[in-house]
């Protein structure tokens, strides 16, 4: 393993942008970053930029609040319970930068994203990373917040999930996000999947899903094929992921009936299912799965679900001799490795929680799969801003993650 080099300086908290967007320009030179260094608050988001050359960090954007409330970076009202306190992120804002909605066009250095205004509006902006000009592209009504965006390859459209506001506002405290999902259900709200042209701001409805959907991503190749999910839904293992092609039925991918291959598990409904990502080449969905009441330690696995509807899934666990814990995973460009925080050392294994980043190659032809610990990430995994979330440079060369294993909360990259 390789001590992982830092990427953000030690004077603010710094973090990735979310691991549905690369954070680094296709050259390798600058690194887009989530920060409250220019804040002036404690739980401050605003936007920057790292030379990795010089180490130098500039702002992009600044708000001089906390993040607003979005998920997953909710800054919830308290819990009740004060050890259940690491679960919400501080401050209620209503105004201020939607830390979930960054994406990055490597190739240009455009990067969206959607901050809150105190009338209540929210407003879809671009910065570019290396000049730092800002426009703005669309204002969104004060009835829908977002929760995820997607930024097409070409860099030409953006897709966002609108949300009912609603969702942000049963209770003054919450249990957690399954009470959300059902009271979803409950009041038939929906979520607007919208498109924006980002040269001229044109918005169109691509549809509107009855369900809280959060993550939605173009397939790599074409706009005409959405992946996107159910956000907890009941079971997890089948009403999670998605996909949805332009003017045909959606599909739910991992469905009962759906064959299996490699993995065999008595009720695929009792698995929980999250992170689905498209592998890069567009034929596949990578996802990952965990089944909690598997001994000692859960039994993760790593899923690939083929665009062909009636294709088997694959699924290959994490061989039982590697512990691993709650955890993220991103598939290579070609889906013949996976990188991932979920695993564990002895240090780990002692705190019950993934402290390494590791590459997973897999070959998905015999269900075989190798684990090659890259570094040590130490982080706490107290909130979502804390998560190490790692993800490929746009070269593959790179692992990039954040982590506050020094205190600080910063960005980090190894070698691939």
């Amino acid at each position: 393993m390789q001590a992982p080099r830092p990427e953000s300086p030690l004077s603010a908290n710094c973090q990735l942008l979310y691991f549905t967007s690369y954070s680094l320009t296709a050259d390798g030179a600058v690194l887009a970053a989530i920060t409250n260094g220019f804040s002036g608050h404690a739980e401050g988001a605003s936007l920057a930029r790292i030379d990795r050359t010089s180490g130098k960090m500039e702002p992009l954007a600044i708000f001089p609040g906390p993040a607003m409330q979005a998920y997953p970076y909710f800054a919830r009202p308290k819990s009740g319970d004060p050890k259940e306190d690491y679960l919400f992120n501080g401050t209620v804002a209503k105004h201020g930068l939607n830390k979930s909605s960054p994406c990055l066009h490597p190739a240009s250095g455009n990067l969206y994203f959607v901050w809150g205004r105190e009338d209540g509006w929210g407003q879809l902006d671009c910065v570019n990373v290396h000049d730092g000009r800002r426009r703005m592209l669309v204002e969104i009504p004060p009835d829908r917040c977002v929760g995820y965006c997607h930024l097409d390859a070409a860099g030409e459209h953006m897709l966002l999930s609108l949300a009912d506001s609603r969702i942000l506002g049963f209770g003054e405290r919450r249990k957690g996000n399954r009470e959300m999902s059902e009271n979803y259900a409950t009041f038939g709200l929906t979520t607007q999947l919208v498109e924006v042209d980002v040269a001229t701001g044109k918005t169109t409805l691509r549809w509107e899903e009855p369900a809280w959907v959060t993550h939605v991503q173009y397939h790599p190749l074409r706009r005409d094929i959405v992946l996107y999910n159910h956000e907890w839904t009941w079971p997890l293992g089948l009403e999670r992921i998605w996909l949805k092609p332009d003017g045909k039925p959606r599909v739910q991918v991992r469905r009962p009936g759906r064959s299996i291959e490699f993995r065999l598990s008595v009720d695929p409904g009792l698995d929980d299912v999250a992170h689905e990502v498209w592998q890069e080449d567009g034929a596949a969905v990578i996802y990952h799965g965990v089944r909690w009441d598997a001994g000692e330690y859960p039994e993760q696995f790593v899923g690939r679900a083929p665009l062909e509807a009636e294709a088997p899934l694959q699924e290959i666990s994490i061989p039982r001799d590697r512990p691993s814990f709650y955890g993220h995973f991103f598939p290579s460009r070609q889906g013949d490795f996976v990188i991932t925080d979920a695993l564990a050392n002895e240090a780990g294994m002692k705190q019950r929680k993934g402290n390494l980043i590791s590459r997973l190659n897999i070959d998905w032809a015999s269900g075989r799969m190798e684990v090659v610990p890259l570094c040590e990430s130490n982080t706490s995994w107290h909130t979502q801003d804390n998560h190490p979330h790692p993800v490929l440079s746009p070269d593959q060369r790179e692992v990039l993650f954040t982590s506050d294993r020094s205190g600080v909360r910063q960005i980090y990259s190894v070698p691939a």
